[in-house]
């Protein structure tokens, strides 16, 4: 959603994103992440990981009704963009990141080895953030 929201307001002038579900629309065996999307319409929702707050949290179904309707990767940005992908990440998918951002010459991807929280990674994020934000404020 951060793509499609920093499109549409003319006052973002760049873009950090960490490990962004670019495509929300699940793998070729009907999943999310760890849960069946038939599962899921089926309940009507799925208890998944919130990963912030470290515990399980109900998500309505929806959630993935409304995400389907955006296409980021149909989605024209022209603002620069920095991202961060954990090679290991089990959540969102290397693969479909580098994807959306092959062809972009507005985005830098940095793949860190490290999972969907990027934990190892903060140092680094936190230091290539302070210098990017500095050089799109200029």
């Amino acid at each position: 959603m951060a793509v499609h929201a920093a499109a549409a307001d003319v006052r973002v002038n760049g873009l950090v994103l960490l490990a962004p579900a670019l495509d929300f629309g699940g793998d070729s065996e009907g999943r999310l992440g760890h849960v069946r999307i038939a599962d899921w319409k089926a309940a009507g929702s799925a208890e998944v990981l919130h990963y912030a707050w470290n515990r399980p949290e109900t998500i309505d179904y929806a959630l993935y009704e409304d995400a389907r309707q955006y296409d980021a990767f149909a989605l024209p940005l022209d603002i620069p963009v920095l991202m961060f992908q954990g090679s290991g990440d089990t959540v969102v998918s290397p693969a479909v990141v580098q994807r959306w951002a092959a062809g972009r010459p507005n985005v830098r991807l940095e793949i860190v080895d490290d999972d969907h929280q990027l934990h190892a990674s903060l140092n680094r994020i936190a230091g290539e953030t302070k210098t990017f934000v500095a050089s799109v404020l200029r």
